[in-house]
């Protein structure tokens, strides 16, 4: 089973099948109001896979498409009997085009186009979802998912995809996208794909298609499910995990962090995966047939490794590949200045002197990420484990200063509730005075100190004028 993994900008829609991949992690001159930013754009998932037709010649082109309701241009329900408040409805078009083989190369440099090409397939999909609530139409974690397949010969083609949303007079045209198929029995190296959720029954199995596409959750195991290409069961096969470099586009192999033999039990020969969809969540029912492919179902101990990009390989005894592909760690919900190195490391002034920051902050990109990664080792509370609650709670904090103290004219954590917020976390009262002569008060109580606070305009903005132990 072969993939190519394609992920959208959601206010970029519209140009469906646009390549994101940018490490923000690793950018540099980004601000932290920048990455705010980036954090509020809803991003919607297209995966494309290949994978076994319904006939041995044939190969099932599919589109895979996991769309944020926040993006989704929700109407009222007219229907004052449903519970279901609002609702939003999508048609799309898959229409494909076959062109005359040519190499990779050829294919990039030139100008992609269908015009005289030989239509191959066509297929449509509409569906409309409803809400129950306004809020969750604003819901980036509530997703509108199904998939669009067209079943082809091996060959080359291009393709687009039209979409209309609502009631759109006309539909909006993705640009023109190639893909080259190829046929199962001559494939070398299957790829894998990556999932929270695997049930396993007794006549079949369910391989939940993740709606991150190769994202998985930070510090979580997951599930895998790998297409084994020509496998031999008196072989011996090896499962590597490796971390790899991400900085300025360099995926780099860094170190190898788990390895470990592939069984005989992980292994389900004969089967064909099936396209399916259960309520609203796209699937593949791995069924066994009499002539089948070969899949590995894997465990992955992803709790266990940073917050990162690895390649997962599988290897026959002479170390040859023969599954390759890679995943994204990523922290839910993560604290928005671990998203860039920069931004992180700036963001230790309020704990660390400038000499400490200067330290960190010299060297290559690796280098600084090692020894900031280093300088929260050394205050974890809990070093057994991979997640950090110090460093955590620590950027949360930055966090709440933004989004309570900011105002018009101070960012939030430069401000000084901010950094009092920031060094000695939530108080436990605060008393806000309003006197009938002078400036509004704030007193934060904390168990052995007091700050008073003073507000200095009309605006939100106060300033601290008195602290002391208790």
């Amino acid at each position: 089973m072969n993939t190519f993994k394609k992920y959208l900008s959601s206010i970029l829609l519209f140009l469906i099948i646009v390549v994101f991949s940018t490490d923000v992690f690793a950018q540099r001159n980004v601000s932290y109001r920048d990455l705010v930013m980036r954090q509020q754009q809803s991003q919607s998932n297209f995966e494309i896979l290949t994978l076994p037709g319904n006939e041995n010649e044939l190969v099932q082109f599919a589109i895979i498409f996991h769309i944020p309701y926040n993006t989704l241009p929700f109407k009222k329900n007219s229907d004052r009997s449903s519970e279901n408040k609002f609702y939003s409805s999508m048609n799309l078009m898959l229409e494909v085009f076959k062109k005359e083989d040519a190499s990779t190369s050829d294919l990039k440099k030139e100008e992609l186009s269908i015009q005289g090409l030989e239509p191959a397939g066509r297929a449509f999909w509409d569906d409309t979802v409803y809400a129950k609530e306004y809020d969750s139409t604003q819901s980036n974690s509530k997703f509108l998912s199904s998939y669009i397949k067209v079943n082809l010969k091996p060959g080359s083609y291009n393709y687009v995809l039209q979409m209309k949303q609502g009631d759109q007079a006309e539909s909006r045209i993705s640009r023109t996208r190639q893909i080259q198929i190829s046929p199962y029995d001559k494939k070398k190296v299957g790829n894998i794909l990556v999932s929270p959720l695997f049930n396993d029954g007794n006549d079949s199995a369910e391989f939940i298609l993740n709606a991150s596409g190769n994202a998985v959750e930070y510090a979580k195991d997951f599930f895998a499910i790998a297409y084994l290409p020509q496998y031999d069961d008196n072989e011996n096969y090896t499962v590597d995990i490796t971390k790899l470099n991400t900085y300025q586009q360099d995926t780099t192999r860094q170190n190898t962090v788990y390895s470990t033999k592939l069984t005989t039990d992980q292994v389900k020969t004969n089967v064909r995966p099936q396209l399916q969809r259960k309520n609203g969540t796209p699937y593949l029912n791995l069924t066994e047939v009499d002539n089948g492919y070969t899949y590995a179902i894997l465990e992955i101990p992803n709790s266990r490794f940073q917050n990162s990009l690895y390649r997962i390989e599988i290897k026959d005894g002479t170390g040859n590949i023969i599954a390759r592909d890679s995943y994204r760690s990523q922290w839910k919900d993560m604290p928005t200045s671990l998203l860039n190195l920069d931004v992180a490391i700036e963001m230790l002034r309020f704990i660390a002197d400038k000499k400490t920051i200067r330290k960190i902050d010299s060297g290559s990109a690796a280098e600084r990420e090692k020894k900031f990664r280093t300088f929260w080792e050394e205050r974890d509370p809990t070093p057994d484990t991979e997640f950090n609650e110090l460093m955590a709670e620590y950027y949360n904090r930055i966090d709440y200063a933004y989004n309570n103290f900011s105002t018009e004219n101070t960012i939030g954590y430069n401000s000084d509730r901010g950094e009092v917020y920031i060094k000695f976390g939530p108080p436990q009262d605060i008393n806000r005075k309003f006197p009938t002569s002078g400036a509004t008060t704030e007193v934060w109580t904390y168990p052995n100190r007091e700050f008073i606070f003073r507000a200095t305009t009309g605006f939100g903005d106060f300033k601290l004028v008195s602290k002391q132990s208790r």
